[in-house]
């Protein structure tokens, strides 16, 4: 049973409101901890998402911002290296100009979200740790700073740097029409993969004022949803391939660059940060040193090291696009929200009412001299013909409308395995735009939908809660091969776990850990005799070309794996699990590297266990009829405060691959009600 309703005047309350379908400017919190925000303008509407934030996630919230003022170090005596790389990149300077830039609409919407965040901290000062009330009061300016330091440095910027974190952020996306389903409705599966803790965690809420109301998530700090619903059409994203963070080594000298044979004066501005000690904050100067190549990051003697990213001046704002999605009515309004392409990165996957299904490679692609390979290496140069020349519009990016194939996916491959038969060709686009390729994941992906009909809605959750391991299911006949070929007892004992196994990762699965280690030690790739190829984008690659190695990997993986375990076939779930706070249950699902579609990362514990910490977050299936339909799950839960009932609460649904029922209609939330809150009382 849910928890108990938290106000003792809901009757009245119910009465009221029952029977008017208005905009009163309320919170009706479900029982799942879910923000449905009644507004009658955009001020109260994001001054509400601002409180409902800080309601769930009040202490994080506040970390999160002051992180992203670069002043980490003066708060909480912590590394100063973010807060100098936000200084160092330009990123802070960019999320400025933005702010700038924004019509007076689009900085309402900030700066009301700003004061409910306020406005909650003042009533309820005594919910928030101590050491984090520094940061208060939130400016509008710290929700732009929060954006782009999620996006420009830790999504684009840090993943370049290769700054240490334990997981790849990724997603999947399903769009289907009619002619796959049984009701004749398009459908949407939104599945995106983030870290379970920092500026990785999503909120859940839903929107509501007069002609839209819009139902999803968004990271925890931003104010507008990036992954949502209304009555007429959806989207998700995925992370995309592509490169829009290069790297220059060029010649410096007495704060000079050269450029085409001469040099020329590097623009430099100054910060002073607080750098935390045990003798008191101690001033740092950070120098911003900004050439034609970009950023300068490091020097070293004649030489500096120049990052270029997209948007360092400032000129698209992510918030205003998301905004835009949200409030479009149709596939035309939408596809002009995508027009901007202010959002840096992310595929789009669509669906809508009128049975449209869509996908667009999107993001600041660069245009550039050179094809993909040339640029995932430094460019050591002083010419200007190696500089981009500008971002591509969103026209100009790999995109389609609904595919005579009825479906679309993407599991973070590159545009043109996205659909088959393919809607898009390489040729069709410059070579430095993506690359070219389908990993494991992505084939499972495609698979398991293309070889699907006449789904409905639990048919396609169903679908989407396949654990199976494509990389398993390539080498099943190859380990059955293998038997053939060794007379080692230990060997074609593992061999039998194996090749008895169907290739699911479930909490019973007795050959997923011996899977598990013994990939780990093969790898995924390089041992294949037949390589990648575009012509067999789905079965490929395959075979092995060195067999005697493999089977002495088997052998070296069963005798470790004894050692440790003590048997070759032990229950995926007894080793591997999924936990949330106080909330534990056997996993299911394993690592991207392998190929599932249900993707959960584990990392080791002190217990010899594995425990996850990222991968499935937010799942939501939407079907597009008269009436929309939805259901959902956010495993870790719509909550991080501490005593909250709801961290953790979702992660038995999602332990046993269910999706709750999404509360889309005020019927349905009354009927589930846990708390009132007016804005009048904020």
């Amino acid at each position: 049973m849910k928890h108990a309703l938290f106000l003792v005047s809901l009757i009245c309350q119910l009465s009221c409101s029952s029977k008017d379908p208005g905009y009163q400017n309320e919170i009706l919190w479900d029982t799942w901890g879910i923000p449905h925000i009644y507004a009658d303008t955009d001020s109260s509407l994001y001054k509400m998402m601002g409180w409902a934030q800080m309601r769930n996630h009040g202490n994080l919230l506040l970390k999160l911002y002051g992180e992203s003022r670069g002043k980490s170090s003066e708060y909480w005596e912590v590394d100063p290296e973010r807060d100098i790389l936000l200084h160092q990149t330009g990123v802070l300077d960019a999320a400025e100009t933005v702010f700038a830039r924004m019509t007076e609409s689009d900085k309402t919407v900030i700066s009301s979200f700003a004061s409910g965040i306020n406005a909650y901290a003042t009533k309820y000062p005594e919910h928030l740790d101590p050491h984090l009330r520094q940061v208060l009061p939130i400016r509008p300016l710290d929700v732009v700073y929060h954006t782009f330091r999620a996006m420009y440095l830790e999504f684009l910027i840090a993943r370049n740097l290769k700054a240490a974190r334990e997981w790849t952020a990724g997603s999947n996306a399903w769009a289907i029409n009619g002619s796959k389903t049984a009701s004749g409705n398009a459908m949407l599966l939104a599945n995106p993969h983030l870290s379970w803790s920092g500026f990785s965690l999503f909120f859940e809420a839903q929107l509501i004022k007069e002609g839209n109301n819009l139902y999803g998530t968004t990271l925890v700090g931003l104010p507008t949803l990036g992954i949502a619903f209304n009555e007429n059409l959806g989207w998700t994203h995925t992370v995309n391939t592509l490169d829009n963070v290069d790297f220059y080594e060029i010649s410096v000298s007495d704060n000079r660059y050269l450029l085409d044979g001469n040099y020329q004066a590097i623009e430099i501005d100054s910060v002073t940060l607080q750098v935390g000690s045990d003798s008191g904050p101690q001033p740092l100067l950070v120098q911003k040193k900004r050439t034609a190549f970009g950023m300068i990051i490091e020097e070293q003697g004649d030489k500096a090291l120049a990052i270029s990213w997209p948007n360092s001046d400032g000129a698209l704002d992510p918030i205003a696009q998301w905004r835009a999605m949200g409030e479009a009515e149709n596939l035309e309004g939408f596809q002009a929200a995508l027009d901007r392409n202010a959002l840096p990165l992310f595929n789009v996957v669509y669906s809508d009412r009128e049975d449209n299904i869509l996908y667009q490679f999107g993001g600041h692609v660069p245009k550039k001299n050179g094809d993909w390979g040339k640029w995932q290496e430094l460019q050591a140069t002083s010419s200007s013909e190696e500089l981009w020349d500008g971002l591509y519009p969103a026209a100009a990016l790999p995109q389609y409308t609904n595919p005579g194939s009825g479906w679309i996916q993407n599991a973070n491959d590159p545009p043109y395995t996205s659909t088959f038969p393919v809607a898009i060709h390489p040729s069709d686009y410059a070579s430095h735009i993506a690359p070219n390729s389908m990993g494991f994941r992505p084939q499972r992906s495609a698979k398991l939908i293309m070889e699907a009909s006449k789904l409905s809605l639990e048919d396609f959750i169903a679908l989407k809660h396949d654990t199976k391991s494509e990389l398993a299911l390539r080498l099943m006949d190859e380990f059955e091969q293998l038997k053939t070929e060794t007379q080692d007892s230990l060997t074609l004992a593992a061999l039998q776990v194996l090749t008895t196994w169907d290739g699911s990762f479930d909490a019973g699965s007795t050959g997923a850990v011996l899977f598990h280690n013994l990939i780990g030690e093969l790898g995924t790739s390089g041992y294949f005799s037949e390589a990648w190829s575009m012509d067999n984008a789905l079965y490929s690659p395959d075979g092995l070309k060195d067999r005697k190695m493999v089977l002495e990997t088997v052998a070296q993986v069963a005798r470790e794996q004894l050692r440790q375990l003590g048997k070759l076939d032990p229950a995926f779930g007894d080793y591997f699990r999924l936990k949330v706070g106080g909330q534990e249950f056997p996993g299911n699902g394993g690592p991207n590297r392998l190929g599932l579609f249900r993707t959960v990362e584990y990392a080791a514990g002190q217990d010899g266990k594995f425990y996850s910490h990222a991968g499935e977050t937010y799942v939501c299936a939407v079907e597009f009829g008269d009436t929309v339909t939805a259901k959902a799950v956010l495993g870790y839960g719509n909550a991080t405060q501490p005593n909250n009932p709801h961290v953790g609460d979702q992660l038995a649904l999602m332990a046993a691959k269910q999706l709750r029922d999404v509360w889309y209609t005020r019927e349905a939330q009354e009927a589930n009600l846990e708390l009132v809150e007016k804005e009048s009382e904020m």
